[in-house]
């Protein structure tokens, strides 16, 4: 087990490796490559592989985009959700998001997309992650939201 804040997941444009491999890496909550994976789970992977596209975790709408997805969650609880993570660059660079769920119909209202086109595939590596307790904003110890620890 890593004390690091985040996992490292790489995205080619079509596929996932939570490996060393082709793609861009990115940093995503550790929770959701931890335990048993849901077999036959959809991301939505709003991501580019352009090592360029970036903006940083606090600009005005990737903040709105976060807001947004909170309030998106609620079509996606119970069963549906499998896990929700930011993509982290760095400390303070934002490389997209990712949610993954059973099914991928209510990706069409994904708040994420606004920033980086969304892209939908098939998936056996993702956990199941219980949504925040409450409405947390906040990003922790340069974690990927909304994962981290004080």
């Amino acid at each position: 087990m890593s004390d690091r804040p985040f996992a490292d997941l790489h995205w080619d444009g079509e596929a996932l490796s939570p490996h060393e491999g082709p793609g861009r890496r990115f940093g995503v909550d550790p929770r959701c490559l931890r335990g048993d994976p849901v077999v036959g789970a959809w991301a939505h992977v709003c991501a580019s592989p352009d090592p360029e596209a970036r903006l940083p975790f606090d600009a005005p709408e990737v903040q709105q985009a976060r807001r947004d997805a909170l309030a998106w969650w609620f079509s996606l609880l119970g069963d549906a959700l499998v896990c929700l993570s930011t993509l982290s660059l760095d400390a303070s660079h934002y490389g997209g998001a990712i949610t993954v769920a059973r099914t991928p119909e209510h990706f069409a209202l994904d708040p994420f997309a606004r920033l980086f086109a969304g892209t939908a595939v098939a998936t056996d590596l993702f956990s199941c992650v219980l949504p925040p307790a409450g409405p947390v904003m906040e990003r922790y110890s340069g974690a990927p939201w909304p994962a981290g620890r004080f």
